[in-house]
């Protein structure tokens, strides 16, 4: 009997008993997760970069529109000054329509007008601002009356943070810069008359820490 005819019957005669399947070895293996690793940690460096790049650029947004906003708020307060003196919560003195005290917490307060009439209040579109210093923060308080008493409620506006300072300056009639208003009464100056003189313009520096100083110079209406 012939070799060819002791194989079974069945059997292909083409295939190879010990063929060899195609297939990655450990070291490729190991290699193509090294490189999958390294785009991923670049991928996600460039994505942590974005990301801080947004939350950088969002919170200078809105640092700079604060900053305008409180340049605006200050401008048309002071546009709006007018020349009411007030009575203090006891209702003893007369306090200026304009009050500048440097060395105090307050930086200026002043009667504005301007205001649209509530029903409460319908009587008057004047009211009283103040502007103070606290924790680096500017704030405005705004009094609905201008004779207000202990019980009167305060409206409390944070303007923006991270203010360095603030300081103003005033010109008087004589054209001269003077950092406390009003000015000083003299023998032939009656002092409820000092108490209602405006100046001519005033002078507005802001010191900030993210946008450095910021000067504005504020014509006062006559």
């Amino acid at each position: 009997m012939s070799p060819r005819e002791l194989i079974p019957y069945g059997i292909d005669r083409s295939v190879t008993p010990h063929r060899k399947i195609d297939g990655f070895t450990l070291i490729e293996l190991l290699v193509a997760l090294f490189v999958a690793s390294a785009m991923f940690a670049l991928g996600y460096g460039a994505l942590t970069d974005i990301a801080r790049h947004r939350i950088e650029t969002k919170n200078t947004q809105t640092s700079l529109s604060d900053v305008q906003r409180t340049i605006r708020v200050i401008i048309d307060d002071i546009s709006q000054l007018n020349p009411r003196p007030i009575r203090d919560q006891i209702g003893r003195t007369s306090i200026p329509a304009l009050l500048a005290e440097p060395g105090t917490p307050s930086r200026f307060a002043l009667t504005r007008g301007g205001r649209v009439p509530t029903s409460m209040y319908a009587s008057s579109s004047l009211q009283r601002v103040e502007y103070i210093l606290e924790n680096s923060r500017l704030v405005r308080l705004v009094w609905p009356v201008l004779d207000s008493a202990q019980s009167t409620d305060t409206s409390r506006r944070v303007l923006m943070r991270s203010v360095r300072g603030l300081e103003l300056r005033y010109l008087d009639d004589l054209g001269e810069w003077r950092k406390d208003w009003p000015p000083a009464v003299s023998g032939e100056q009656n002092g409820l008359v000092i108490q209602r003189v405006r100046p001519k313009a005033i002078e507005v520096v802001l010191l900030t820490e993210g946008h450095g100083t910021l000067r504005r110079l504020i014509e006062v209406p006559r």
